[in-house]
């Protein structure tokens, strides 16, 4: 029915390596698979990125989802694929236009009320993904690390909904601010 992609980084030591993510909407019962060597905590991702997507006013595919993490051989650990993956599922689910992944990396962990959580290993991330990509989407925790890689555009956000809007073409997200350190 509907295929979309988008991109993140997994870290294997201290080196980055891209990775692809795919997401496939077909028809069948309802349920998503992810394939492509994902840890534990990666294949947890299907009930956050579903809450997540739901609770921040997105509809949720009652379909067969299917998402790919490539290259497959390549371990892939933690919860930094959340936003790339919700952001597949999106688009392939036609909730985003095909072309908004395009040029662009997500790397942030989804709470279940779509807050983005920061990850770790930003930096060697943006590294990898400089030559690749010209935008970097993070939680607005990692922005100041993505924002040490020069000539790549960050955008910080704190939702899923404010990333949503932005990748509609609405205005880039403004994070709130931090508070004081006390």
């Amino acid at each position: 029915m509907a295929l979309a992609r988008a991109h993140s980084v997994a870290i294997v030591g201290v080196e980055g390596h891209l990775i692809e993510v795919e997401a496939d909407i077909a028809q069948g019962l309802p349920m998503t698979i992810l394939i492509g060597l994902p840890d534990t905590a990666l294949r947890e991702a299907r009930d956050r990125i579903r809450a997540a997507i739901v609770n921040s006013g997105e509809s949720w595919p009652q379909q067969k989802i299917t998402v790919g993490l490539s290259p497959a051989s390549l371990p892939k650990r933690g919860s930094g694929f959340d936003l790339a993956i919700a952001v597949a599922i999106m688009t392939a689910n036609h909730a985003l236009p095909l072309s908004a992944p395009a040029g662009k990396m997500f790397l942030a962990e989804l709470g279940l009320d779509g807050r983005l959580r920061p990850v770790p290993g930003v930096l060697p991330a943006v590294i990898t993904a400089e030559p690749c990509v010209d935008t970097v989407v993070v939680a607005a925790e990692n922005a100041a690390e993505a924002r040490l890689v020069p000539d790549v555009r960050v955008v910080a956000a704190d939702s899923l909904a404010e990333v949503a809007i932005w990748l509609r073409g609405g205005p880039a997200p403004t994070p709130a601010p931090s508070p004081a350190p006390s």
